[in-house]
């Protein structure tokens, strides 16, 4: 067959005699005159309307499914792969404008806020001589009770008197992960047992408290000179916005909380004037 197509390709410019031979009837002549040029031309033209049909065929019947299914199946995990991570980006987004909100806020320390006092403040404001009343009490240990003389309780002004540094850390446990502001992880990672207090580590007042997704539960007090504590990953909080809180208060407890946790620990945040502090300067085991 393929020398036949050869010799009639060196033969497609003349005009040649074709003869079919019946063996069963030797005497019969069938001879056609053809041009090899017009055959080849009758076989192009026929070998592309068949590939049409078909084509249409696929296009316009549910045969075309069977075709495309393994392209469509692959798309469509392509989308949804797509779409997934354009709902973890926008989460990303609204998380970090959060941060970025309360960032500000540390940042401007002019937060304009009514404190919520407890029984521990009454005699500040009170109109009778604080001096006199020897119930004053400090939770500076959780379960116990001291009582403060008067001079401990006229140098506990929480908002004038600067901040007693250094301070124990404010929870038990191993330091994980260090400062590392070129990293940007502007604080300490302590790994502790769950449940386990987290204990203020100077005076001053809540000014956030609230619940994100990367960090669980976080609390934020601002103290006198500009300093500003946070504390993230909590399971649980004692303090809403507006409470005054003394050092060795309990702010809340330790948890595994939020997506950037990798289990129970407490990040601790120092910050000054609206610049990271290194927490390990201000901090005395």
């Amino acid at each position: 067959m393929l020398d036949l197509l050869k010799k009639l390709f060196e033969q497609r410019r003349k005009k040649i005699t074709v003869m079919l031979l019946d063996d069963s009837k030797p005497d019969e002549d069938n001879s056609y005159k053809v041009y090899p040029n017009e055959l080849f031309g009758l076989i192009l033209v026929m070998s592309l309307c068949f590939a049409a049909v078909v084509a249409l065929i696929f296009m316009l019947t549910p045969l075309g499914g069977l075709l495309y299914s393994t392209d469509d199946a692959a798309m469509r995990a392509q989308i949804l792969e797509v779409s997934e991570k354009a709902i973890s980006l926008e989460d990303s987004l609204q998380q970090r404008d959060l941060q970025l909100r309360e960032m500000k806020n540390i940042i401007r320390l002019s937060i304009d806020t009514t404190l919520a006092m407890d029984q521990r403040f009454d005699d500040f404001f009170n109109e009778v001589d604080p001096f006199q009343n020897n119930d004053f009490i400090s939770f500076e240990q959780s379960g116990t009770f001291e009582r403060l003389s008067q001079n401990e309780i006229l140098f506990s002004n929480v908002s004038i008197s600067a901040p007693d540094f250094p301070s124990k850390y404010p929870v038990q446990g191993t330091l994980t992960r260090r400062y590392l502001p070129e990293e940007e992880h502007y604080g300490l990672d302590i790994a502790t047992k769950n449940n386990e207090p987290v204990i203020n580590i100077a005076d001053g007042s809540v000014f956030n408290s609230s619940w994100t997704i990367n960090n669980g539960y976080v609390i934020s007090i601002q103290h006198s000179g500009g300093v500003v504590t946070t504390y993230k990953h909590l399971s649980k909080l004692n303090k809403k916005e507006g409470d005054l809180v003394l050092k060795g208060d309990i702010l809340g407890e330790i948890g595994n909380a939020g997506v950037l946790s990798t289990g129970p620990h407490l990040h601790f945040e120092i910050w000054r004037n609206g610049v990271p502090q290194n927490p390990e300067a201000y901090l005395i085991k």
